[in-house]
C-alpha cells in the first residue's frame, strides 16, 4: 500500500490528479492511498504530530506557505521521501535541488510528465525501501528505516520502536519477532525487552547505554559480555565519546 501526500491549494485540480494519479497505479501491486491537503498547513501540522507518507506531491505555488516551504519541513521528519512538485513555471526549480526535489511536473502538460515523474518516485522508494520495515499497530502501518531506529522496547502488549527522526512507534509483533526480521548486525540485545541500534550509543555507564538522544536503555547482567564485545567490534577497542 503506497501513501501519497498530495497538497494544492486548487480543489478541482486536486480532484483531476488524484484520479490520474489512480488510472496511473490501479495495475500495480500497491493500490495507491492517496491523502489529499488544500491548506499547507494541516499537512505540516499532520507531519509534525507523527503522519508519515510514502510519496509527497506538492504544488509550489500556495498561500500561507508555498511547497518549497512545505518539503523543508518534510525533510526534518523523512529526508528520504520522494518529493514531486506541481508548478505552471520552472523558476523555482534551483531552490528545489535545496529539497531534494525528484522531478517538476508542469501542470500544464500533466498527463505526459506524471505517469514518469510518478514511476521515478516509486522506483526511488522501492530503492530506499530496501533496507526498512513496515510496523503495524492496529490499521496504522508505516515503513521505518533501519537507520532511524535507535531502540526497540518491549511494552505490556506490543513493542515500541523509538527512531530519530520519525517519532516513536508501537507494533504488535513481539520483540524477537522484529528483532530477527531486521537481522542487521548494528542491532543488539541490551536486555530481554531492549534492542539498541549501535550507531546511536554514545556512551556505556555501568548498567546503562547512553544515546545520542540522551535516553538510556538499560543492560542486563547476562547480556553485558555480548554488549561490550559488540562495542569493541564497532568502536575498534576505543571508548566513544
Amino acid at each position: 500500500m503506497i501513501k501519497i501526500a498530495l497538497c494544492d491549494d486548487d480543489s478541482q485540480f486536486v480532484s483531476k490528479i488524484t484520479g490520474l494519479i489512480q488510472s496511473l497505479l490501479q495495475d500495480g501491486t500497491d493500490s495507491p492511498v492517496i491523502t489529499t491537503y488544500i491548506n499547507p498547513t494541516t499537512l505540516t501540522d499532520a507531519i509534525s504530530d507523527g503522519e508519515r507518507y510514502d510519496v509527497y506531491i506538492l504544488d509550489v505555488e500556495m498561500p500561507e506557505q508555498n511547497g518549497l516551504e512545505v518539503a523543508k519541513r518534510i525533510r526534518e521528519f523523512q529526508p528520504n521521501a520522494p518529493l514531486l512538485f506541481l508548478s505552471s513555471h520552472l523558476s523555482y526549480a534551483t531552490e528545489g535541488y535545496k529539497v531534494q526535489a525528484l522531478r517538476y511536473v508542469p501542470k500544464l502538460d500533466l498527463e505526459n510528465a506524471l505517469p514518469e515523474a510518478l514511476e521515478q518516485a516509486l522506483a526511488t522508494l522501492e530503492k530506499t525501501d530496501t533496507r526498512s520495515i513496515m510496523v503495524q499497530h492496529y490499521q496504522n502501518y508505516t515503513r521505518i528505516l533501519y537507520k532511524d531506529i535507535l531502540y526497540v522496547q518491549k511494552m505490556q502488549r506490543s513493542i515500541q520502536i523509538v527512531t530519530d527522526r520519525q517519532g516513536n512507534f508501537k507494533d504488535n509483533r513481539g520483540i524477537k519477532e522484529l528483532f530477527s526480521e531486521i537481522n542487521d548486525p548494528r542491532f543488539i540485545f541490551t536486555d530481554r525487552a531492549y534492542f539498541v541500534n549501535l550507531d546511536y550509543v554514545q556512551e556505556l555507564d555501568g548498567s546503562w547505554l547512553v544515546l545520542t538522544n540522551e535516553d538510556r536503555v538499560p543492560i542486563s547482567r547476562p547480556m553485558m559480555p555480548s554488549v561490550k564485545k559488540a562495542m569493541i567490534a564497532l568502536w575498534g577497542g576505543k571508548r566513544k565519546k
